[in-house]
């Protein structure tokens, strides 16, 4: 099969074939000089597997490309919104030429339709979509429940998503590479300091722990953890150890650092948050944390 086989048969792809009257609607289908298509360097995706992109050449070299990629034309040339892994694999292959959906997209479209694409495709590790869904934010200017209408997911699994950007480096290149799973991702994200999740980070790497068993254990230290401050707090009967416990405590439910200020006649709870999305976050723990 060759390349002008790739697409249907009642489309002629030499031709700009127009759908709609409005730009953002209209879809021109074309096959493109491959040196006329440039990746876009905001693409949520980052990592290709070497070996299954060489795979995917070959079924190129032998079948050619089978699905158009989307892009959009800038100047003289064409940005990929989404199907980077098949222009790749297309270049791989030696090929000269690549078929493609042309569209007029804005810069926040483009964003999204990626982003929809590789999370549909589920292409993404969770750390490239938590990065794309922050960006996407911070550039467009939308609240956690409109881009959670846009790309289809609960408002609640946008904002755990977004609360991996919290972690640790080294642990969000642990998620990223796979080592530990969205599910174990999720439960670190909840722990109070750095050094607790990079040990149990390790621990569920060394001991190959499964979710189910990650939050058994840490629920058990948690429990251990609150007997030893009752005990330390009966012995000592000292009101600054029972602040430093409330503190935790509080740590815990709302998934933020907590220093509770006391003075002589009046004091005050100061939470920690890092943007006004954050801000959002903690105030939807402590609605869903009442005592």
């Amino acid at each position: 099969m060759n390349n002008l086989n790739c697409l249907s048969n009642s489309v002629d792809i030499e031709t700009e074939n127009k759908v709609g009257n409005n730009q953002e609607t209209q879809i021109d289908f074309k096959m493109l000089p491959i040196d006329k298509v440039f990746p876009n360097k905001n693409q949520p995706r980052k990592l290709f597997d070497k070996s299954t992109l060489e795979e995917l050449a070959q079924s190129i070299r032998e079948n050619g490309v089978l699905q158009p990629i989307l892009v959009r034309q800038i100047g003289d040339n064409y940005q990929i919104v989404s199907g980077e892994r098949r222009y790749r694999a297309s270049k791989l292959a030696g090929m000269k030429s690549i078929p493609a959906v042309v569209r007029r997209l804005s810069e926040e479209k483009t964003m999204l339709a990626a982003l929809i694409e590789n999370i549909q495709r589920q292409d993404l590790n969770p750390v490239e979509e938590a990065r794309t869904l922050r960006d996407i934010i911070l550039n467009y200017g939308l609240t956690h429940d409109q881009l959670a209408e846009k790309v289809g997911k609960s408002r609640s699994a946008l904002t755990n998503r977004l609360r991996l950007l919290q972690l640790p480096p080294e642990v969000q290149i642990m998620v990223a590479d796979g080592r530990i799973s969205a599910g174990h991702a999720k439960m670190l994200a909840g722990l109070k300091d750095n050094e607790t999740i990079r040990f149990w980070a390790k621990k569920i790497i060394s001991e190959q722990l499964s979710v189910y068993e990650t939050e058994k254990q840490i629920g058990q230290s948690k429990a251990e953890e609150q007997v030893t401050f009752r005990k330390k707090l009966k012995a000592s009967g000292t009101s600054d150890l029972h602040i430093r416990a409330l503190e935790d405590t509080l740590q815990e439910l709302w998934g933020a650092k907590v220093r509770i200020r006391q003075g002589k006649s009046k004091g005050r709870i100061e939470i920690e948050f890092y943007n006004t999305e954050d801000l959002e976050r903690v105030v939807d723990s402590i609605m869903s944390n009442k005592f």
